[in-house]
């Protein structure tokens, strides 16, 4: 990737795109672990400029990098409430009836969906929008096996965890090595007990 369109895209220099089009080549170009300028931009939370590129080349708010991941995978991870907002919208006007349906359901490498990135690092309020956007993501199981209540569960992200019961009470109770959320609760309890145990006087 240029590395002027990088330094622009990772630190808000959003005159850099001023002075591009659409048609522009460089707006194309990738990294080393093929993360697109819209990746980066996300990345850095750099919500201005990753309009700018959208309105200049909406596709790459679907291209995935070599984890597969999408630029909205990255914004569950970072925890930016309006990228995802402003990516999932840019969704829908690209297409009203499945285009947000499309993007949410992208699965990367690991066959993890945005919820899934969200509640492995404990984003609410991401776990929250994408829940309402879409309740049949609770369904969804990664590679391992993990659905996000699972995840969340197994991470004690118990206020994301009551948040998927109640928002989609039939999502998936699965988890990995044939576990469920019960496996995970029951670990979990232990697990606090004996921490409590050790530290008693």
């Amino acid at each position: 990737m240029d590395p002027q369109m990088y330094k622009a895209a990772s630190t808000g220099d959003s005159s850099f795109f001023d002075r591009l089009t659409a048609s522009d080549s460089t707006l194309l170009q990738v990294t080393t672990e093929k993360n697109t300028v819209l990746h980066i931009a996300v990345q850095f939370e750099q919500y201005e400029v990753a309009k700018k590129i959208v309105c200049l080349l909406g596709c790459l708010a679907m291209q995935t990098n070599s984890k597969g991941n999408t630029p909205l995978h990255v914004a569950a991870k970072v925890g930016n409430l309006e990228m995802v907002r402003f990516l999932i919208d840019h969704a829908k006007d690209r297409d009203v009836e499945t285009g947000a349906r499309q993007l949410l359901s992208m699965v990367n490498l690991e066959r993890d969906t945005a919820l899934h990135i969200a509640v492995k690092y404990g984003n609410s309020e991401i776990v929250k929008e994408l829940i309402t956007e879409d309740s049949k993501l609770a369904m969804y199981v990664n590679k391992a096996g993990e659905s996000a209540l699972f995840l969340a569960v197994d991470r004690q992200h118990y206020e994301i965890a009551s948040h998927i019961l109640s928002a989609a009470p039939k999502c998936s109770l699965a988890g990995r090595h044939g576990m469920n959320v019960l496996h995970a609760l029951v670990l979990q309890t232990s697990s606090c007990k004996c921490c409590s145990i050790q530290s008693a006087p």
